[in-house]
């Protein structure tokens, strides 16, 4: 029986380039270009790591770019990355997800000839040949409308080629509650097209669905929101006789993160203290934008509270951070505190403060008091939907907020 060659090659998703960045309040100069140009900069070290481990093709499966009416620059960037693999013999496969879909207006560049675009609302295939071999046959599609709704994996049909088969898929599992479910499907149906690996896309978060077939998730290349923490990047895929191997490359030029502390402080100099000490242990993980989660007694509960100290506080651990390469700013403090009072006996009670905590109970209505807000044609832009988590956290600080003011001593 004729052998299987060795293949090598990269797969990625979910590009976003020349996105927008939500949430990260305002940064001095270095540092707001660092975070304005960091999906180029993730790019530009993807085509690095192609060419550094020689690999015979690049996958990217969907969302090259962040909005359907994509950025000149940004495509005329994807070209000259397009380019520079093409100088090094890398070819291309790639395809259209949601936000980047076909039927969208937009001015379009010209790739080179070693690119593939997965022109079609139907599953093509296409050959990956080498020393005139067909080494790996590769499908894929791409979306013409923002939502697609139909089960594409019942497209994907295995060809009788003696090679590898290599499906890219923008989509996601039917019971997704984090995205938007497009292209749904259940794991089992891609299990059973007999495919060697699965290269997914839209799912922003690295995860590996099964081993065997592989069937990952690389996540984006640069986390964009707190809601996106960690390492993003990529994996190189390497397949022979022995099997196959998946390794991630970080990409990113800086990472989002969220720690959290415990601590005794009980005010601000010992806040602040406490806080320099840690970033120093936290240098090596930079670059990195943080949201700090503290926790600690009744003497810290006093301080959450107090606005402008507390922004007074960041602008002290920040300042030396513009001139750092590794640099590490701290974007928002959370404090969580023990309460100097009992909720619980406050609610059974007849007065103002038991009728205003029972109001609080009536969370329900926060969403139709943002209504107006998430549908405003420019607001809409650059904020994202609260979480239940996030809603909840919102109203206990309001409360907090409230219950501290009315029933001082």
């Amino acid at each position: 029986m004729k052998t299987k060659p060795y293949l090598k090659f990269i797969h990625c998703a979910d590009l976003h380039i020349d996105s927008p960045f939500k949430g990260v309040g305002e940064l001095p100069p270095p540092l707001n270009k660092h975070v304005r140009e960091s999906t180029f900069f993730a790019l530009d070290r993807l085509v690095d790591q192609a060419v550094t481990h020689k690999v015979d093709f690049i996958l990217m499966a969907g969302d090259l770019f962040d909005e359907e009416i994509r950025s000149l620059r940004a495509q005329i960037k994807l070209r000259d990355a397009f380019r520079k693999l093409k100088d090094n013999g890398i070819k291309v496969y790639t395809s259209h997800g949601n936000h980047d879909y076909l039927s969208a207006d937009f001015h379009p560049v010209t790739y080179p000839d070693n690119v593939h675009v997965f022109q079609e609302e139907q599953v093509t295939h296409e050959a990956f040949s080498k020393n005139g071999e067909t080494q790996a046959i590769i499908y894929g599609f791409s979306y013409h409308n923002r939502a697609v709704t139909e089960r594409k994996a019942a497209e994907y049909i295995r060809t009788d080629d003696h090679a590898y088969h290599i499906a890219m898929l923008h989509g996601s599992i039917e019971t997704n509650t984090e995205h938007d479910v497009y292209a749904p499907f259940r794991l089992r149906e891609l299990q059973e097209k007999m495919m060697d690996y699965w290269a997914l896309g839209h799912i922003h978060k690295r995860t590996v669905l099964t081993e065997n077939p592989p069937i990952i998730y690389p996540g984006n290349i640069q986390g964009r929101s707190i809601r996106e923490p960690g390492e993003k990047g990529c994996y190189l895929v390497e397949m022979g006789e022995t099997g196959t191997n998946c390794s991630f490359l970080p990409l990113q030029a800086f990472q989002f993160e969220t720690f959290h502390l415990s601590t005794k402080a009980e005010n601000f100099d010992e806040l602040e203290q406490m806080i320099t000490t840690k970033k120093e242990e936290w240098r090596n993980t930079g670059p990195a934008i943080i949201h700090l989660h503290i926790t600690g007694g009744e003497g810290l509960a006093t301080l959450r509270h107090h606005n402008q100290e507390m922004e007074e506080l960041l602008d002290v651990i920040n300042e030396q951070e513009q001139s750092e390469e590794q640099w590490l700013w701290v974007r928002k403090i959370d404090i969580e505190a023990v309460s100097p009072w009992d909720e619980g006996q406050l609610i059974q009670e007849k007065h103002f403060v038991g009728e205003m905590l029972r109001q609080f109970q009536q969370s329900e209505r926060m969403d139709y008091w943002l209504k107006p807000l998430y549908r405003h044609r420019k607001a809409r832009k650059h904020l994202e939907v609260l979480r239940e988590e996030e809603k909840e956290k919102v109203l206990q600080e309001a409360k907090d907020l409230l219950l501290t003011e009315l029933l001082k001593r």
